[in-house]
């Protein structure tokens, strides 16, 4: 079995607002965090403003229980595999419980949550380290 291969992409540093717009255009992120069971990653539709990002979810969930005022990273990306190129933005930060709506940023309280069930939680991740980068095609 033969492999091949094509020249390797450049890598390049995204600026932080270049992660916030790419953060903004996107509907699903990657939460983590060390939880009980050891490290976990969750898939989320969320949303970022006013430089947090936001998520829902049920006050029964695993987040709800393991993430409340502990450090989180939040993933997003995007690639192209005939192209092999794209990008990656990480968050690193503290999670937030937010029960009432009231201190929930305006532009996340309508966050269309894909799966089903009740998802009334708010979860707020602020980011302390927000860093990206850009694979250009080789």
């Amino acid at each position: 079995m033969s492999s091949s291969r094509g020249t390797g992409g450049r890598l390049v540093e995204l600026t932080t607002d270049e992660c916030w717009t790419l953060l903004g255009e996107s509907l699903v992120g990657r939460v983590a965090w060390s939880g009980h069971g050891g490290p976990t990653v969750l898939p989320v539709n969320f949303v970022a403003t006013d430089e947090k990002i936001v998520f829902r979810t049920s006050p029964y969930s695993a987040p709800a229980r393991e993430c409340d005022d502990l450090p989180v990273a939040f993933e997003v990306d995007e690639f192209d595999s005939t192209t092999r190129s794209g990008w990656s933005v990480l968050a690193r930060g503290t999670a937030r419980l937010v029960y009432d709506g009231a201190h929930v940023p305006a532009a996340a309280t309508d966050l269309d949550v894909w799966a089903d069930g009740w998802r009334a939680l708010h979860i707020i991740i602020e980011p302390r380290e927000l860093t990206g980068r850009r694979l250009l095609p080789g």
